[in-house]
C-alpha cells in the first residue's frame, strides 16, 4: 500500500522528519506534516500611543524540535503586504510590553531553556542585558518608565521538612500518614521579586516581595497559584492574584463560588500591593480576575473582566439573569486607591472575557470587543459608561478574527478560516474590506485542503446544535464514508490539527483527506451556554447530567448524518480530549452508538484511581456522582463511573497522556497522572479489549513540541484508517506497530462475537 506523503515515523523510539513534499507548483493533499509546521501568531500588542503594533509568530521546527518565535513591529498606517520589521528571535518570545514612551519593549525570551525577562530598543533591534533572576521567570510586570518590574519565579520542588517523615528517626521508626483534608490543591508555589533601575541603568538585587492575606492577614512569601501580574504605569501599585484561606462566609453565598468552587477553603483573590510601603490590600470584593488589568494612563485605577462584587447591585442583576458561570463577567474600572468601583460594560462576550480592553485614550475612553467583529468606544459621563462609536470590521460568515488591537480609529488583528490559515489584517472604517498585511505560510498555497460543510441539528430534548463537517477530497454524494467526530468545539479558526491551540489527538484536515468525514461542533457568537447547561437531562446524580446531554449530542448527530445517507453507521469513530475525554469514556460505556475507534487524550475520568490518587479532585468526583464510592452513593458510583463499567467498552481505544515534564523512567514510580490512566488501559487490556496507550512526558496538556504534535495527529490518522477503513501504511518504521494492532483486531472479532457485545443503552 502507498503511504503517500507521510511523515517518516519510529513510533515509540525516535521521529523522522518530514519526507519531501512535491516540487514547488506540484499540489498534494494535506498531511500531518502539513499541518505540524504551520506558522501562527502567537500575541499582538498595540503601542500606548497606538499608532504600532508588535507581534510574535511561532514557526515549529522539527530538525530541532522546538518552536522558533520571532517579533515584528509594523506602523498601523503601513498598508504594504510584508512582515513588518523584525526586531528579535528566539526559542521563546511572550508577555511583549511597550515601555519607555514606546522607544522599548520588555519581554520574556527563552534561553538556555530558562526564561529572563530582555528589553529591546524598537529603533536599533539591540537587546539589552537581560535582568538576572534566581530560577525561571514565568511571568512579569513593569511601569512605563521600565524602571520598576515585579517577577514571579516558580520555587523549586524542596522537601517539606514540617511533613512527616523527613527526619531520620521518623524513616527509621515508621511515621503516621496524614489524611489529605479537601483542597484546591495541585497548584505550585511562586515567589515574588521587585527590581529596581538606577540612573545609571543598574538594577537592584531582587527584592523579596511579602503578600498579606488580606482576610487572614498572614504575610506570605510562597504563593500559590501567583498570577496576573500587573504594575501600574508609576510603579506605584502592583495587581496579582493567588489562592487565599480564610474567605469571608457572606462570599460562599455568591452563587459562582457555591456553583463552581462550593465546598473549598481556598479561592483566587485579587489583592494590591503597595510597592512604595509593601502593604497589601484586597483590590476587588469577589473571586478571580478574568483578564490581566489594564491601568488607567495615570495609574490612578484598572479595568479588569470578573464576576460582580459580592453583595453589590450588580451581583443581584447577575443572579436574577441567572448569570453564575465562569464566563458570566463584567468589565469593572476600580480606583487603586479610593476602592470606588464602577460597572463599565456588562455581559462581556465569552470570546474576548479573557482580554479586558483593546486600549484606553489619552482622553480616558475606552476601546473594546464586544462581538467577534465588533468594536465600541464607551466614555464616561458623569457616574455612567455609554457607547459613543461602534466600528463593525467587515466580516462573511466563514470569518475568524482573534488579537484584536485598535485605537479607536484603525483596527489590526488577525484573519482566518477553517480553511485558510492566519494572516495579519488591517481595517480603516469607511472601506468595505480588509487588508492582508502578511503571507505567513506560503508553503499552503499548494496544498489541498477538504472542504467543509456547515450543519445543523437538534437533539431529542430540543437542543439546537451547529458543526463543521469535513467532506473528503472528491466527495461522492450518496456513498457513505467513515466517520470521525471530535467533541472539542470549534468556532471557525484554521484547522488543520485543532488550532493554534494545539489540542492533541485531533486531526480534521488529514483524516479526511485520508476518505473519511470528520464533525467538530461549532460555536457561533449567540452559542448560550446557560442554556445549554438548563437542558442537561434530569433525573441523574450530581453532574451526569452533563455526560448524557454530550452523548445524546453525538448520538444524534450520527442519526442526521445516517438518515441523509452521508455515512456508515458502522464505522463510527469519536476522540475526546481534557473535559470531553471523560464525556468519550461515559459514551463507550452507555450510548446506543456502537463507535468502531476511539481516542481519549489527557482527560480527567472520574474513577476510583483519580479519587484515591489525586487528592483535590476527590470534591469533583464527589459532587460528580453526589457523594463518595460508599454508602448511599455508591450505586451512582458503579452505575456511571468508568471504574465499575469497562465491561461495558467494546470499542477499540487509543489513549494519549501527557506528562508535564516528568519521565517514567524509574523502576516502581510511576507518574501520578499515568499512574490513575492504568486503571482504564489496563482493566481493558485484562478483559481481553483493544488499548493503546503512549505517554508524551515532556509535553504540557496542549502538545507544544513539534516532534510531540506531529506523532499525536500521524498516530491518530493511523489509527482511524487502520479500525474504519482497513488501511495500513506501508512505511517501514510502523511495522511493529501494525503488528500490534492486527493483534488488536483478533482480540476484537473475537469480543464482537461474544455475547456480552452487544450494542445499547445501559442506563
Amino acid at each position: 500500500m502507498q503511504s503517500g506523503y507521510q511523515c517518516a515515523l519510529s513510533l515509540g523510539l525516535a521521529l523522522g522528519l518530514c519526507l519531501h513534499l512535491p516540487l514547488l507548483g506540484q499540489s498534494h493533499l494535506v498531511t500531518p506534516c502539513d499541518c505540524a509546521t504551520v506558522k501562527y501568531v502567537s500575541s499582538l500588542s498595540i503601542s500606548n500611543a497606538g499608532d504600532r503594533v508588535a507581534y510574535v509568530v511561532k514557526a515549529p521546527d522539527l530538525d530541532h524540535n522546538r518552536n522558533d518565535f520571532s517579533l515584528y513591529i509594523r506602523d498601523i498606517a503601513d498598508s504594504r503586504r510584508s512582515a513588518g520589521r523584525l526586531v528579535a528571535s528566539g526559542v521563546d518570545i511572550s508577555n511583549i510590553q511597550w515601555i519607555d514612551n514606546d522607544n522599548r519593549i520588555v519581554m520574556l525570551v527563552a534561553s538556555g531553556g530558562v526564561k529572563h525577562i530582555v528589553i529591546v530598543n524598537v529603533s536599533t533591534a539591540r537587546e539589552e542585558t537581560p535582568i538576572d533572576a534566581v530560577g525561571e521567570v514565568d511571568s512579569f510586570s513593569m511601569d512605563a518608565s521600565g524602571t520598576t518590574v515585579a517577577y514571579s519565579v516558580p520555587d523549586p520542588m524542596t522537601q517539606d521538612t514540617s511533613a512527616p517523615g523527613s527526619t531520620p528517626e521518623e524513616i527509621a521508626s515508621g511515621y503516621r500518614v496524614r489524611y489529605l483534608e479537601a483542597t484546591t490543591g495541585g497548584f505550585e508555589t511562586k515567589s515574588l521579586y521587585l527590581r529596581r533601575r538606577n540612573a545609571s541603568g543598574q538594577w537592584s538585587e531582587p527584592i523579596p516581595i511579602i503578600i498579606e492575606n488580606p482576610f487572614t492577614h498572614a504575610r506570605i512569601s510562597h504563593l500559590e497559584y501567583a498570577r496576573n501580574l500587573s504594575m501600574s504605569p508609576d510603579g506605584k501599585r502592583l495587581f496579582l492574584t493567588f489562592m487565599a484561606d480564610g474567605i469571608p462566609e457572606v462570599w460562599k453565598e455568591n452563587p459562582w463560588v457555591k456553583t463552581v468552587a462550593g465546598g473549598l477553603r481556598r479561592l483566587e483573590t485579587m489583592v494590591l500591593y503597595d510597592v512604595q510601603g509593601g502593604n497589601t490590600s484586597l483590590a476587588f470584593k469577589t473571586v478571580n480576575s478574568y483578564s490581566t488589568p489594564h491601568w488607567s494612563r495615570d495609574g490612578h485605577s484598572f479595568f479588569v473582566n470578573a464576576h460582580s462584587p459580592v453583595g453589590s447591585a450588580w451581583e443581584a442583576e447577575d443572579i436574577r439573569d441567572n448569570r453564575i458561570s465562569a464566563k458570566d463577567v463584567n468589565l469593572f474600572e476600580v480606583n487603586a486607591y479610593s476602592g470606588e468601583i464602577s460597572e463599565v460594560f456588562r455581559h462581556v462576550p465569552p470570546l474576548s472575557y479573557h482580554d479586558g480592553p483593546l486600549f484606553l485614550m489619552a482622553d480616558g475612553d475606552v476601546v473594546l470587543q464586544t462581538e467577534a467583529a465588533s468594536i465600541v468606544r464607551l466614555h464616561r459621563s458623569k457616574d455612567a459608561w455609554r457607547a459613543i462609536e461602534h466600528i463593525d470590521v467587515p466580516r462573511k460568515s466563514e470569518d475568524w478574527f482573534q488579537f484584536l488591537a485598535s485605537n479607536g480609529k484603525e483596527v489590526m488583528g488577525v484573519h482566518e478560516t477553517v480553511t485558510s490559515p492566519e494572516e495579519l489584517f488591517a481595517y480603516a472604517p469607511g472601506t468595505d474590506r480588509l487588508r492582508l498585511l502578511t503571507d505567513l505560510n506560503p508553503q499552503l498555497k499548494q496544498v489541498r485542503f477538504a472542504s467543509v460543510e456547515r450543519l445543523h441539528w437538534t437533539t431529542p430534548s430540543g437542543l439546537n446544535l451547529s458543526g463543521l463537517l469535513f467532506m473528503p477530497p472528491d466527495y461522492v454524494a450518496g456513498k457513505r464514508y467513515p466517520l470521525v467526530i471530535q467533541t472539542k468545539g470549534d468556532s471557525g479558526w484554521f484547522t488543520c490539527d485543532s488550532g493554534a491551540n494545539h489540542d492533541p489527538s485531533f486531526a480534521p484536515q488529514p483524516i479526511a483527506a485520508a476518505g473519511m468525514m470528520y464533525l467538530v461542533r461549532s460555536y457561533g457568537n449567540d452559542w448560550d451556554y446557560q442554556n445549554e447547561v438548563a437542558m442537561r437531562p434530569k433525573g441523574y446524580p450530581g453532574g451526569i447530567g452533563e455526560a448524557v446531554q454530550a452523548m445524546d449530542i453525538w448520538e444524534s448527530a450520527v442519526d442526521m448524518l445516517d438518515r441523509r445517507g452521508m455515512i456508515d453507521p458502522a464505522k463510527v469513530g469519536i476522540i475526546g480530549f481534557s473535559r470531553t475525554g471523560w464525556q468519550v469514556e461515559f459514551d463507550l460505556a452507555h450510548s446506543r452508538v456502537h463507535y468502531a475507534a476511539a481516542t481519549v487524550a489527557d482527560n480527567v475520568q472520574y474513577s476510583l484511581s483519580d479519587y484515591w490518587l489525586i487528592p483535590w479532585a476527590s470534591l469533583d468526583d464527589e459532587r460528580m456522582y453526589g457523594g463518595p464510592p460508599y454508602g448511599d452513593s455508591l450505586e451512582s458510583w458503579r452505575k456511571y463511573s468508568i471504574s465499575f463499567n469497562l465491561e461495558r467498552i467494546h470499542t477499540p481505544l487509543l489513549m494519549e497522556e501527557m506528562g508535564y515534564g516528568t519521565h517514567d523512567d524509574v523502576r516502581y514510580t510511576i507518574p501520578i497522572d499515568l499512574a490513575v490512566c492504568y486503571e482504564v488501559a489496563k482493566g481493558l487490556a485484562r478483559l481481553g479489549r483493544p488499548v493503546e496507550m503512549y505517554y508524551y512526558p515532556d509535553e504540557d496538556h496542549q502538545p507544544d513540541h513539534p516532534k510531540a504534535r506531529l506523532a499525536s495527529l500521524t498516530r491518530n490518522l493511523d489509527w482511524y484508517r487502520f479500525w474504519l477503513q482497513g488501511f495500513e501504511d506501508d512505511n517501514p518504521s510502523k511495522k511493529d506497530q501494525y503488528q500490534r494492532w492486527r493483534e488488536l483486531r483478533k482480540l476484537y472479532k473475537n469480543d464482537m462475537e461474544s455475547e456480552s457485545s452487544k450494542p445499547g443503552h445501559h442506563m
